[in-house]
């Protein structure tokens, strides 16, 4: 049923999507996502299957109720691709228009297997100046990522 909903939504314009999430989810949402990078500063991105545009990005979802930044992360990273993951630190918080907050994770892979699931085909990491399609505001977000953790050189004035 899951996988049926979720080509169903691939299908439906951005404004109708946004216009049911907000019917069958609070008014606010609120997500987690794990920034992952590997040994050669890459980062770890995901290929979402009910994206029709711009299908890549940081695997993560919604909070459910009574669940923590950290323990949605972890679930969400396990249930996106089988992969278990450890929350070193929070990098970011971010809010978006109209009405997203995200908490952006610095998470490391304890153990498991990449298994592609119902939300998520595939993965790869990926330097910055290599990043797949993922959305626009997304890589900003990315470069952001990159400052905080200083892996970004910043040319002097």
């Amino acid at each position: 049923m899951k996988r049926f909903l979720l080509k169903i939504w691939k299908l439906f314009p951005a404004w109708l999507q946004q216009i049911a999430s907000r019917i069958i989810r609070p008014l606010f949402q609120v997500f987690s996502a794990a920034v992952i990078f590997d040994d050669q500063k890459r980062i770890f991105l995901v290929k979402l299957t009910y994206q029709r545009f711009h299908p890549w990005g940081m695997p993560g979802g919604g909070l459910e109720y009574g669940e923590t930044g950290i323990e949605a992360v972890i679930r969400e990273v396990w249930e996106e691709t089988g992969l278990n993951v450890e929350v070193e630190k929070l990098l970011l918080n971010k809010t978006f228009q109209p009405d997203k907050f995200a908490m952006y994770y610095l998470c490391t892979i304890k153990n498991g297997v990449f298994q592609p699931s119902d939300e998520v085909s595939e993965y790869g990491y990926f330097t910055l100046d290599k990043l797949p399609d993922v959305r626009p505001r997304d890589y900003a977000l990315i470069n952001e990522i990159y400052e905080v953790m200083g892996f970004k050189e910043h040319e002097l004035a």
